[in-house]
């Protein structure tokens, strides 16, 4: 399933949404809309793909109305939209074929109506009454969990750590993560998964007002399922001057549809990577065993210690093993005056073909030493989350609307 959003921390889904085509029908299902209190913004231009792309990354309505005009096989097509449904969504389709055995199918994958153009003012309100009636479970509400993970030094594997996180938890643990990398000029984190860095980060953060679910998805790299890499690549001749506004408000809507949320946060400490560091649920302070980074994590820790107190704090080794003149292990630990809560041995064979295939390290490491840490990270996040039950072989709708 692709990141569909649900309704979290008190947020409600909003109860209908309407994708129309043309411009006739859509001003109809303003109309109709108007009825029931909903308002004109609720219906849009769109089809099948306009709706697939709202609900990547929004709350899914109580109630939507997608045009299939467009859709070469409507079956398959409403079939493909229902994976990003949530149980409470009751789907009305409208269309130009008049086609009973069509309107069965539609009805046997769990579709709650088909209308077919033009519609009438009184077929379309009584869909759209039976459709609000209908008994429908409430949405699931989880709240996210948002990690932020800030290396003690450059060069310590901040980035391919949270890298390996974020895809950890996206394709073992079947949690839907946003991977949000805050270095707006030097970022890798789409990079290391071979993708292309998507664009309009800096709006987002830059006018927190503008922030809506359709330029979050225009913003994102998608890389799997249930993966979503958030990064920029601005020009080093930019002067970057973003405040802490924009990533509260951008953290909250990613936070209605993820179920966890990777930060990797540079470490200029700058007002964007303080607030990052300020609003996680959990801070993850990466390093390797060197004296400089020793010496930087202790100024970490005591600045996390100071700015939340009552937050939880995780010292994660990396790379252990792999630098020279490392700092045994005992006498960092004594530095730093606290355990490694993880300590992640280095593996260069499997670093090098990341490298090489553009993924992550846990995807590539054999089993071993680092594959192990490096899982026991991600459980450690993932928590009670278990991966979906093995899909029957129903359809999307059928399983999701629970008919």
């Amino acid at each position: 399933m692709a990141l569909p959003l649900i309704a979290q921390t008190g947020q409600a889904a909003p109860d209908f949404l309407a994708l129309v085509a043309d411009d006739v029908t859509r001003e109809g299902v303003r109309q109709a809309a108007a009825q029931f209190g909903w308002p004109p913004g609720r219906v849009r231009e769109g089809g099948v793909a306009a709706a697939r792309a709202y609900l990547e990354t929004s709350p899914a309505p109580a109630i939507l109305l997608v045009d299939v005009s467009d859709c070469d096989d409507v079956l398959a097509a409403m079939d493909g939209l229902a994976e990003f449904c949530d149980a409470h969504t009751r789907v009305v389709a409208i269309g130009m074929v008049n086609d009973i055995s069509l309107y069965r199918a539609l009805m046997q994958l769990g579709v709650s109506d088909y209308l077919v153009k033009p519609l009438s003012a009184e077929a379309l309100a009584e869909a759209l009454r039976r459709a609000e009636r209908s008994e429908r479970p409430a949405p699931t509400s989880r709240p996210s969990r948002t990690v932020a993970l800030i290396g003690a030094r450059g060069g310590v594997g901040a980035t391919s750590l949270a890298v390996s996180l974020a895809w950890g938890l996206a394709h073992e643990q079947q949690l839907r993560t946003v991977l949000l990398d805050l270095d707006l000029q030097f970022g890798a984190a789409a990079l290391s998964l071979d993708l292309e860095t998507g664009r309009g980060l800096r709006e987002l953060l830059s006018h927190p007002e503008r922030i809506d679910s359709l330029l979050i998805g225009s913003a994102v790299s998608p890389a799997g399922e249930r993966l979503r890499i958030l990064g920029a690549e601005e020009s080093l001749e930019a002067q970057i001057d973003v405040g802490p506004e924009g990533l509260e408000a951008l953290v909250a809507t990613l936070s209605e549809g993820a179920d966890v949320i990777v930060i990797d946060t540079p470490r200029r400490l700058d007002a964007l990577s303080r607030a990052a560091l300020a609003q996680a649920d959990v801070v993850g302070v990466v390093t390797d065993l060197s004296l400089p980074a020793m010496r930087d994590a202790q100024r970490l820790l005591k600045l996390l210690a100071a700015t939340r107190p009552d937050g939880e704090v995780l010292l994660i080794g990396n790379r252990v093993g792999g630098v020279a003149g490392e700092v045994p292990r005992s006498e960092f630990e004594r530095a730093a005056g606290r355990a490694l809560d993880f300590a992640v041995p280095f593996d260069a064979k499997a670093a090098a073909a990341a490298a090489e295939q553009g993924k992550s390290l846990l995807s590539v490491a054999r089993p071993g030493p680092a594959a192990t840490e490096l899982r026991r990270l991600v459980g450690r996040f993932a928590g009670a989350a278990t991966a979906a039950a093995a899909a029957e072989k129903s359809s999307w709708f059928t399983r999701v609307l629970g008919k």
